[in-house]
């Protein structure tokens, strides 16, 4: 089935410019993606746009003004891993092809259309597609599993053809090209043809024959009216059943294509052109990909470089959007105005990965990457995150060499063996911080895996405090409503400690050892958080377990799991999920990044929300690592297999006190129909909004310190247009507050 997505309007489209889009606040409800855009490894151009795609991002430049677009699932697009990029000039379509099979065509530079039919087909392997032929109206799609034909036309799948081998035999078709009255697949081993006419079936593989056997053939293209091809980094003309070297010397071949201008071939060090018997070049060094615009003007990417690049008269530009430098997240912070997130990781058995990947932070004027300083010197493999309130520091910790400490995104210090009780440990002589959490004190919290000091305290006087549990296997660490730290055992199960009322005296300290005896689900537990209620969240890799509370735990350490009834279907609240990593939002409700998407719970536990899934929505990937929070805007990060990409929630950090209220949209237009917000309440405030004659229309609860409105009275209706204004009480009716804003109708 066809099915046809639209873009918004070329006009709406130039609102989205990356300049100014970071610093606005996306609506209630919206997506926006933070991808990658790093390492561009192929390119096209367009009659207005030159298009780019690393293996997570999918960016345009606008040729006009030299503007940019990040372009993703949440704009219509229907993949996020581009590997093939070819532009029908004859018919303004861009055709897209994903590394999971699926097709786009981009019409006119506006309009999405899917053709999902390979995607949709079941079939066990690497469905991505490979290469992209233009032929008149058709556009030849080369894949493992065979050659398609897309009808630019009807945007349809034509034919396919598989098992064009010898006897019958699948091969994989890695490029494709129409020369003449035939047409040519290049295979690994060597270039197949058949005559190219709608008389022939195709799928006859007696149809097939060999034109030329070797190795792998690839980058096929018409020249001239002969068949140009690649084959072990050297390039071969192909004639009337004669095969020549046409370059002789070995060089990494990125690209080959027509235009009007003449054939070009992209390899390293150069991209030649050859038109009417003449060769020139241009010199480039690195180049992974390469196209021309209709101006002449080259553009490539190198493939490890920033973006994308102008082969200017004047002098190579790059362009590349605002982004996480790396495509790779392994935490990111939850408390913060900021997202604090980090790009490296641990192996299975806790230990290093050596990831240089670094750290990002996320501000509202968009992403900075890998702040240098002395400090950071000799640092990889950052893993673990916290916002340090009492202090306002963003700490940013390795498992190589201590703690980065940052503050108004600057680098200040760094905590190592130099300067606290962190030790580095043999063979590697390495530091491993394994969690960090700030308590109700302002007392940061450490662990460091492997150590004969696992567990340590920063006081928010600045001292340290070192603590002796027992065990040197802890990671995440999450402190409850009475101070007690729960932290994940790396050989199974969960350690609680509460160090008591004096925290340099051992005599009062508790210790306690959570397995399956108590009713955890399975000892394999890989998420832990604590709750404003003093609830215990724990996420394992066969689905949730919950601790209610309570001053009982160590001499009755129950774990609880909750049955629902979900929409009619009664079974345990997230089943068997995985469960990553949980967030707690302004709401009190949870979040939980799983691999099968993005969950959101309610306070209590009693009912999933939403679900989010890359086919119900713009998330990029099903598979969700971590999940971070900006606490003011109540915006969640969710940092997939895929790349980072944020939703914008109802709820957010409460405050302690009514701040100014703000309300958006202000106004609220005829023509808009999405949610509107308002922020700066308290802890669940009663809000009520009325028209100019006081008369009620709408009242609601503030989730943390936002509430929303769907735009119509409580009876369904539409308000009339005028000035709205907010009332907001407190939970003890002790504060009051109010906003007001313009609807029309």
């Amino acid at each position: 089935m066809l099915m046809m997505r639209t873009i918004l309007s070329f006009a709406l489209l130039f609102l989205g410019i990356i300049g100014n889009a970071q610093s606005q606040l996306i609506q209630t409800g919206k997506w926006r993606t933070h991808q990658s855009y790093k390492d561009v490894k192929i390119c096209e151009g367009t009659q207005r746009y030159v298009y780019a795609a690393s293996d997570q991002g999918f960016f345009r430049v606008m040729m006009n003004y030299g503007d940019m677009e990040k372009l993703g699932k949440d704009e219509g697009f229907s993949g996020v891993e581009v590997t093939a990029l070819v532009y029908s000039k004859s018919q303004d379509a861009l055709v897209i092809g994903y590394n999971d099979g699926n097709i786009d065509l981009l019409i006119n530079d506006r309009q999405v259309i899917n053709v999902p039919g390979f995607y949709s087909k079941l079939l066990q392997g690497d469905k991505r597609i490979l290469h992209i032929c233009i032929e008149g109206d058709q556009a030849l799609i080369s894949t493992y599993f065979g050659l398609l034909t897309v009808d630019l036309i009807s945007h349809e799948i034509n034919d396919s053809y598989s098992n064009i081998g010898p006897n019958g035999t699948a091969i994989p078709v890695l490029s494709s090209a129409v020369v003449g009255d035939s047409v040519f697949v290049g295979s690994d081993k060597g270039v197949r043809s058949a005559k190219w006419s709608k008389s022939v079936n195709l799928n006859d593989y007696l149809q097939w024959h060999w034109s030329y056997q070797g190795n792998a053939a690839q980058n096929l293209c018409q020249f001239d009216g002969k068949l140009l091809f690649e084959m072990d980094s050297l390039i071969f003309i192909l004639d009337k059943g004669i095969t020549i070297t046409y370059l002789n010397d070995k060089r990494f071949v990125a690209r080959i294509w027509n235009n009007e201008r003449g054939t070009h071939i992209a390899r390293q060090g150069e991209i030649r052109t050859i038109s009417n018997g003449i060769s020139t070049t241009e010199s480039v060094n690195l180049i992974s990909g390469a196209t021309q615009f209709k101006d002449g003007i080259f553009w490539f990417s190198t493939g490890i470089g920033p973006g994308i690049i102008k082969k200017d008269p004047n002098g190579e530009i790059s362009y590349m959007p605002d982004g996480p430098a790396y495509p790779t997240i392994f935490r990111m912070t939850q408390n913060a105005p900021q997202i604090l997130g980090t790009g490296g990781g641990v192996s299975s058995t806790f230990g290093n990965t050596f990831n240089n990947a670094g750290f990002y932070i996320y501000t509202p004027t968009g992403w900075i990457n890998n702040l240098w300083s002395t400090f950071n010197t000799n640092m990889y493999d950052f893993t673990f995150v916290q916002y340090y309130k009492a202090k306002d520091w963003y700490l940013a910790a390795t498992h190589s060499n201590g703690i980065l400490v940052i503050q108004n995104n600057k680098i200040i210090n760094r905590f190592d063996d130099a300067n606290s009780p962190l030790k580095r440990q043999a063979p590697l002589n390495l530091i491993k911080i394994s969690g960090m959490a700030e308590d109700a004190k302002g007392n940061l919290w450490i662990g460091s895996f492997g150590s004969d000091v696992p567990l340590m305290c920063y006081t928010k006087a600045g001292q340290w405090k070192s603590f002796d549990i027992g065990t040197s296997e802890v990671r995440d660490i999450t402190i409850d409503n009475q101070g007690r730290k729960w932290m994940i055992l790396q050989t199974g199960g969960i350690l609680v400690f509460d160090e008591g009322k004096n925290m340099d005296a051992p005599f009062d300290d508790k210790l306690l050892t959570i397995t399956t005896k108590n009713g955890l689900l399975t000892n394999e537990v890989l998420s832990i958080k604590a709750d404003e209620l003093g609830y215990v969240w724990i996420g394992t890799n066969q689905g949730l377990n919950v601790y209610a509370g309570g001053s009982t735990l160590f001499t009755n350490p129950k774990l609880d799991r909750y049955i629902i009834d979900q929409d009619g279907s009664v079974g345990y609240l997230m089943g068997e999920e995985t469960i990553n990593d949980i967030c707690i939002d302004g709401g009190n409700r949870k979040w939980m990044a799983t691999n099968n998407g993005l969950f959101l719970v309610d306070e209590y536990g009693q009912r999933v929300l939403k679900h989010f899934n890359k086919d119900n929505s713009p998330l990029i990937s099903d598979r969700v690592i971590c999940v971070g929070q900006v606490n003011t805007t109540g915006e969640v990060f969710a940092g997939t297999d895929k790349g980072i990409i944020s939703y914008r929630s109802d709820a957010s950090e409460a405050a302690e006190s009514f701040e100014k209220i703000k309300i958006y949209p202000n106004p609220v237009t005829a023509k808009y129909d999405g949610i509107i917000t308002i922020e700066g309440l308290t802890s669940n405030a009663e809000v009520k909004i009325a028209d100019a004659t006081g008369k009620l229309i709408y009242q609601t609860k503030a989730n943390g310190g936002k509430a929303t409105w769907n735009g119509l009275r409580l009876d369904g209706s539409k308000p009339n247009s005028g000035v709205l204004f907010v009332f907001a009480i407190n939970s003890d009716g002790s504060e009051t507050a109010m906003g007001k804003f313009i609807y029309i109708h």
